[in-house]
């Protein structure tokens, strides 16, 4: 029997630190078929360069659009049937991608499934336990879902913490457009909400890849990851206003990024407001701070009130 063809896409932006890294996890993949797409978003770095480097490897280059347009890219010149986006700082475990695509043969009717994660530092070494509690993360990614209803346990935060832990089977992307600029930094995010409301999909046991942290990479960008998170929950209000389990996973999901990426922006504001001429700085992220509350009264009145039609007062949160 032929190996699975699966298609692997590496959007990259200023990537040489870790880029050749990510690429050789792929490359060291056994019992697959495999397609590699780096996508360079207009990087002023030698990703090209060592992309290059690799006769396998299709490197296609576009301006800088953002990670959300340059993995929609990728998946426009993907012609396998199985697809993995791996961020240029993660790599790949031994095996993943054949446990992975295991795992969706098992199950036909899943539209994508996921492995678990770690998380490795610059270096690509496992955090110890202080490092991990600094940065709030356990060992390793885990599943809390409820049942097979993953869109609602979603809802209350996602524990898939990279694309490179989730493969997608390629024609669900023909029913359901691509990764949303608008969330560009939670772009993974929404589109597995918007999947997993429409398609069953399920967790591989199994950890897969290791998630990097560094200085550079966009994790640490409190402000901007809070204002996509919160953006893309209140694009689930008015479907949840019909299920009283998916409005108390929103709620439950507000709390969480509220308070995850919440606590260190208001540091961060505080810190600004000490600093001369940091007003937009401060400004910018009292708006984000603001709309997380508004999103959290929104969802209590529509609790208490349980209107049945949606709200005009609530149009910014349709979608």
């Amino acid at each position: 029997m032929n190996p699975l063809r699966i298609s692997v896409i590496i959007p990259c932006y200023n990537g040489a630190a870790y880029l050749s890294k990510a690429i050789e996890s792929v490359l060291a993949q056994q019992g697959v078929d495999l397609e590699i797409i780096v996508v360079d978003d207009g990087s002023t770095d030698d990703s090209p360069q060592i992309a290059a480097r690799y006769p396998t490897v299709r490197c296609i280059r576009q301006p800088n659009s953002g990670v959300a347009i340059a993995r929609n890219t990728g998946l426009r010149h993907a012609s396998s049937d199985y697809v993995v986006f791996l961020d240029q700082d993660d790599r790949l475990l031994p095996g993943a991608l054949e446990s992975n695509v295991r795992c969706l043969l098992e199950r036909p009717q899943c539209a994508f499934c996921f492995g678990d994660a770690e998380v490795i530092d610059g270096a690509g070494l496992p955090l110890n336990e202080r490092e991990r509690e600094a940065l709030r993360v356990p060992a390793r990614s885990s599943s809390p879902h409820e049942g097979t209803n993953h869109y609602v346990s979603l809802l209350r935060g996602s524990y898939i913490w990279t694309p490179g832990a989730v493969m997608y089977r390629r024609r669900v992307f023909a029913a359901l457009s691509g990764f949303d600029p608008r969330v560009s930094a939670a772009c993974d995010s929404e589109l597995h909400l918007r999947i997993a409301r429409l398609y069953p999909v399920c967790h591989n046991n199994t950890i897969v890849v290791q998630k990097r942290l560094h200085g550079a990479n966009q994790s640490r960008h409190s402000a901007r990851l809070l204002e996509s998170e919160i953006t893309l929950l209140g694009w689930q209000l008015r479907g949840a206003l019909s299920d009283r389990q998916a409005l108390d996973a929103l709620q439950d999901g507000v709390r969480f990024y509220s308070s995850f990426y919440g606590k260190p922006l208001i540091g961060q504001v505080m810190a600004e407001l000490r600093q001369p001429r940091r007003w937009a700085h401060v400004s910018s992220g009292l708006r984000v701070l603001a709309q997380c509350a508004a999103l959290y009264i929104a969802i209590y009145t529509c609790r208490i009130v349980r209107w049945p039609p949606f709200p005009n007062w609530l149009t910014p949160y349709s979608r």
